[in-house]
């Protein structure tokens, strides 16, 4: 029920624009009627009046568009003001040009001609800047800039409308008021208060963009490219014949409010976006062709001067022949500049199987990057496993602007059975992934199930024997301690007991034999004591994995080596993880002594309930370039690690080398 009333309250908001912007429309069309019919094309105010009627008809429509939406209310009336000022002009001109006497609507439309067309030009370089691109100034210290703008248009204004000229030299349309004292009084006061404006508007831009994320200054980007084409048209005006250059202008004039729309509209109304990108690629298309055809009929005038017919009939042959495959490919860059390679399927799914042809290696991160770069979209993940056993092996995020919230997942199957999933989020700016996007994202995901199958079975093969290898040394570490507490304890006593039997004994005979039982007793600890020692290193029992690590240090120190310890251990670890990370520690002190030419070594250790980290860097002269297979232990350290899921990295140059490796307390 709520929602139906809000219907009504949208519609009335929606119904005064839209009713100002299709009057505008008709103004400016109405102007083109009329001089056209009275065919006085020639008459230099009628010369303005395609440049008039663009604005009248491109502001407007893109005021409405902007306040269909949410926000930059602000931003979408500007607009309108300035497509209405824009029909005023093109309206009075028009009655101006075919009034035959001294009419009062002729009088009064040449009237409003005079001045409306402030309004409709300065706040291009103050307003629009300084709110641009949500409809809010940067902060409240802009607000004086917005106020010099407002009383600068209206003082230049007032000064237009009151400054003595008549339209066209005819005196019958004279103004019916004027003060010359006026208008050079507030003229000066006006243009000074508009430069200030202007200025001020600039800097607001570039604030704007310093402050901007990606998104932001994608908007920004947006507004100064077309600002350029119409500085650039502006520039080049002069050399310009009519109608040229007043098409090519109300061309540049139209692609502003264009630009604005898109920019602004993009948080919201994205489903607009697919008309919009057609209307830059319209627009875009009708500025290149004028100007090549402006290029070739020039060259053809200075070298056929008396013949222009014939320069004018081969640049628009040459602009015909250039039509189509001209507006193909700008459409084309258009619509790759805000959804990539969507209209591509091919050329995606290619990308995808280059990705795929590289191997297993780094696949996840590969699959995320084609995805993101391929589409523009926020973000990509790749999970692998079904339902609360999915975990995420790999995510690239796209532009700012996108939230995690609004992922959408795609499952991926092989042999229907579910492998992984591929999570994304739309384009920064959108409401929800288009139609077109999900399907192209179900054809990636089946192309790369397959792929991602091998990796989850390569997967649960390493979670697999990460789980025997935590089982064996849990197992290992047990046995030690019953070795060591339960049979080594006994094997210890009834040593004694033999040995004092001995001490007790007068017979020769049996002190013999209690002696050679002493012996046998004294071999079975010493081998009981190598089994437990080749089981687990005894140092992390009766020490623990910190004093353990710091007795390494000690036992490698020598005179011109010093080995500094950093171990922090804030939780118990797996016993897999402790026999890895000390041999690993102990492995590459090793190398660093005998190999590396070192006088300083660092040895730093981390634990925590997720995982052990550890490090040893030395400052020696490094490995030698080419080294053989399995030297330096290198092999023995990354199989310990990758055995319990975990990485071994090793960084070697002139300064020295860095062992880094981290050990999961879980399989992953």
């Amino acid at each position: 029920m709520s929602s139906t009333a809000a219907r009504p309250v949208t519609a009335g908001r929606a119904a005064v624009p839209a009713a100002l912007a299709l009057l505008c429309a008709l103004a400016a069309a109405g102007a083109l009627v009329l001089v056209g019919t009275a065919g006085l094309w020639q008459v230099a105010a009628a010369r303005e009046l395609p440049v008039d009627t663009a604005i009248a008809v491109s502001y407007s429509a893109a005021g409405v568009l902007v306040l269909l939406g949410r926000g930059g209310r602000r931003m979408g009336w500007l607009l309108l003001a300035v497509g209405v000022a824009g029909a005023g002009a093109a309206l009075g001109a028009a009655l101006g040009v075919v009034a035959h006497g001294p009419a009062p609507w002729a009088t009064a439309a040449v009237f409003v001609q005079s001045w409306v067309w402030v309004p409709g030009f300065l706040p291009l370089m103050t307003l629009v800047p300084l709110l641009y691109p949500d409809g809010r100034l940067p902060g409240w210290r802009w607000w004086p800039v917005a106020a010099a703008a407002v009383v600068g248009m209206v003082l230049l204004a007032v000064g237009a409308a009151t400054y003595p000229e008549t339209f066209e030299g005819r005196v019958a349309l004279a103004k019916p008021w004027t003060s010359q004292a006026l208008s050079a009084a507030v003229f000066p006061v006006g243009g000074l208060l508009s430069a200030v404006a202007c200025a001020g508007a600039l800097a607001a831009v570039a604030v704007r963009w310093r402050r901007a994320d990606a998104l932001g200054r994608r908007q920004i980007t947006v507004l100064l490219v077309v600002a350029a084409v119409l500085v650039a048209d502006t520039v080049l005006q002069s050399r310009l014949p009519w109608p040229v250059g007043s098409l090519s202008q109300a061309v540049a004039v139209a692609l502003v409010p264009l630009a604005i729309g898109v920019a602004v509209t993009r948080h919201r109304l994205y489903d607009l976006d697919l008309a919009v990108c057609r209307a830059i690629g319209g627009a875009s298309l009708a500025v290149s062709l004028a100007g090549i055809y402006l290029s070739l009929f020039l060259v053809a005038a200075a070298l056929l001067p008396g013949s222009p017919a014939v320069g004018a009939a081969a640049a628009a042959a040459v602009c015909g022949v250039l039509l189509h495959p001209l507006g193909v490919r700008l459409n084309r860059g258009v619509d790759r500049m805000f959804y990539g390679d969507r209209a591509e399927p091919a050329r995606v799914l290619e990308a995808v199987a280059v990705t795929l042809r590289a191997g297993v290696d780094g696949l996840p991160e590969r699959v995320c990057d084609v995805v993101v770069d391929s589409l523009r979209l926020g973000s990509a993940a790749l999970l692998l496993g079904d339902g609360e056993a999915a975990h995420e092996v790999a995510r690239r995020s796209g532009p700012a602007g996108a939230r995690d919230t609004d992922e959408v997942s795609f499952p991926m199957h092989h042999r229907g059975e579910p492998v992984g999933a591929l999570r994304v989020c739309q384009r920064p700016g959108e409401s929800r992934l288009s139609e077109r996007d999900a399907a192209l994202l179900a054809l990636v995901c089946d192309q790369v199930a397959p792929a991602v199958a091998a990796l989850r079975l390569a997967d649960r093969l390493q979670q697999s024997r990460a789980a025997l290898v935590t089982a064996r040394e849990e197992e290992r570490r047990r046995l030690r301690r019953d070795l060591h507490d339960g049979v080594g304890a006994a094997l210890a006593g009834v040593r004694l007991q033999v040995e004092t039997a001995q001490d007790l004994t007068r017979d020769d005979v049996v002190e013999r034999l209690l002696r050679t039982a002493a012996s046998g007793v004294a071999t079975a600890v010493d081998d009981l004591r190598t089994i437990t020692d080749d089981l687990r290193p005894a140092a992390l029992d009766d020490l623990g994995l910190a004093a353990a690590v710091r007795g390494l240090a000690e036992r490698t120190a020598a005179p011109g080596l010093t080995v500094a310890t950093d171990v922090h251990l804030d939780a118990s670890l797996p016993a897999a993880v402790e026999v890895a990370g000390y041999r690993i520690v102990a492995e590459a002190l090793a190398n660093a002594v005998r190999h590396s030419g070192a006088r300083q070594v660092t040895v730093r250790v981390a634990g925590t309930a997720r995982g052990l980290d550890l490090e040893v860097a030395d400052d020696g002269h490094g490995m030698p370039a080419l080294r053989r297979a399995g030297a330096l232990g290198l092999d023995s350290m990354r199989q310990r690690a990758e055995e319990i899921g975990g990485t071994l990295t090793i960084t070697s140059g002139p300064g020295g080398t860095r062992v880094a490796a981290a050990l999961p307390t879980e399989a992953r």
